[in-house]
C-alpha cells in the first residue's frame, strides 16, 4: 500500500471503531468527540502537502518598480481562514491580492508563493474581516459574479466593498506608477445589488422607505463623500431597523 493511501484507511477505521462501541454500549457516546479530534489531529499531520489547499498556481511578483504593494491592508502574511473545496483551513498565513483579486498563500513547507483558485473559495477571513465570494446576484453583470466582497454589515440589508487596487502610471515621465486604492461600495437589498456612489444611489437602494432614510440622512448631516463606508453602514443599520 502507498503512503498516500494510508491515512484514508486509517481514517475509515477510527469513524467505524467509535460507532460500533454506541452500538453495543450507549455508556461511550460521550468518548466519541475525542476519536474525532484524534482523528482530525492524525489527518491534518499526515495530510500535509497533499491537502488540497497546496494545489494553487504559482503566484508572479509585481515589477519592483511599482510604488506600494498589491495587497489589502499589509505586504507581510497575516494568519486567517479559508473555504477552500469543501474545506475550512484555520490559521494559514495569507494575503489578498486587491489587483488581481488572488489569494496568496506559501506552497507547504516553502517560501514559494502560490495563488488560490477563486471559484474554489467560498468565503475567507483575513485582518478581522470576512470576504465572501458572490456567485450569482440576480440582476447582476458579469463583473459582480466570482469576485470577492468585504462584508461590512449584514441586517434586512448589507453593506459590501469590494477592495480593489489598480496600478496607475505617471502623467509625466518621471512621475512613478503606483498602487491606487479605489474600493466599490454595494448594498445588497434582497435579490439586487446596488453600486453606491453617493446619496441617490442610496435613496434608490431603500428606495421602499425612503423618506424616512433621506430625513435620517439629513438629520446625521451625511454628505457621503470622505466618510461614505462609514455613512453608509450607518444609513444601512437604520434601514434595517425600520424592516424587523
Amino acid at each position: 500500500m502507498s503512503r498516500r493511501l494510508v491515512p484514508a484507511a486509517l481514517i475509515l477505521f477510527f469513524l467505524a471503531f467509535p460507532f460500533k462501541k454506541i452500538v453495543a454500549q450507549t455508556f461511550v457516546v460521550q468518548s466519541m468527540p475525542d476519536s474525532f479530534i484524534s482523528v482530525k489531529a492524525f489527518f491534518k499531520n499526515e495530510i500535509k502537502e497533499n491537502a488540497l489547499l497546496y494545489t494553487g498556481k504559482e503566484f508572479i511578483k509585481y515589477s519592483v518598480n511599482i510604488k506600494g504593494h498589491p495587497f489589502f491592508e499589509t505586504d507581510q502574511m497575516q494568519t486567517g481562514s479559508v473555504f477552500y473545496d469543501g474545506t475550512l483551513y484555520e490559521n494559514v498565513p495569507l494575503l489578498y491580492d486587491i489587483v488581481a483579486q488572488e489569494i496568496i498563500i506559501n506552497r507547504y513547507n516553502s517560501d514559494e508563493r502560490i495563488k488560490l483558485l477563486n471559484e474554489k473559495i467560498k468565503y475567507f477571513i483575513f485582518d478581522g474581516h470576512r470576504f465572501e465570494n458572490i456567485f450569482s446576484v440576480e440582476g447582476r453583470n458579469e463583473s459582480i459574479s466570482n469576485t470577492f466582497y468585504d462584508i461590512m454589515f449584514t441586517g434586512k440589508a448589507s453593506v459590501l466593498v469590494k477592495r480593489i487596487k489598480h496600478i496607475k502610471n505617471g502623467l509625466r515621465a518621471e512621475d512613478p506608477t503606483l498602487f491606487v486604492e479605489e474600493d466599490e461600495l454595494y448594498v445588497r437589498n434582497g435579490n439586487n445589488l446596488y453600486a453606491i456612489d453617493g446619496k441617490n444611489s442610496i435613496l434608490q437602494a431603500f428606495s421602499d422607505k425612503k423618506d424616512l432614510v433621506k430625513t435620517f440622512i439629513r438629520k446625521n448631516k451625511f454628505r457621503f463623500k470622505k466618510n461614505i463606508e462609514k455613512e453608509l453602514i450607518l444609513t444601512t443599520e437604520y434601514y434595517s431597523t425600520l424592516n424587523k
